[in-house]
């Protein structure tokens, strides 16, 4: 979430945050605070990429992560936005995975997800 009074502390000593923002409302606050980056989330059981589409369409210098519901079928669509900076993914690092001590797996999902992202912005 975003919780005005802990932007304000880390804007005013300099340190990186980045809200979860999930409407107008909580974008108005981050810019409000000077912030050009803000978590979205839940991304796609608030509506999706469509969503915030329509979000940031009044907001032309902010740039969104969104996280919640983002998988390999998706974020390829997600990515082509260019008002998207990143996207999460729990998809890459499974709980089970990580109790199971399965990090070789981790490190493929991850390498794929990388993969992805290269291919979605042309590098």
């Amino acid at each position: 979430g975003l919780n005005p009074k802990v932007v304000k502390y880390c804007v005013e000593k300099g340190i990186l945050i980045t809200p979860g923002c999930a409407n107008p409302s909580d974008v108005e606050q981050a810019i409000e605070n000077g912030l050009e980056v803000v978590k979205f989330f839940p991304a796609e059981q608030a509506g999706g990429l469509a969503y915030i589409k329509a979000i940031a369409a009044p907001y032309v210098g902010m740039k969104f992560m969104p996280t919640g519901g983002i998988n390999p079928k998706n974020v390829k669509d997600y990515l082509a936005y260019d008002r998207i900076l990143a996207c999460g993914g729990s998809w890459m690092v499974k709980s089970e995975l990580v109790k199971a001590g399965e990090f070789d797996k981790i490190r493929e999902l991850v390498k794929e997800a990388v993969e992805i992202v290269k291919e979605s912005r042309g590098k």
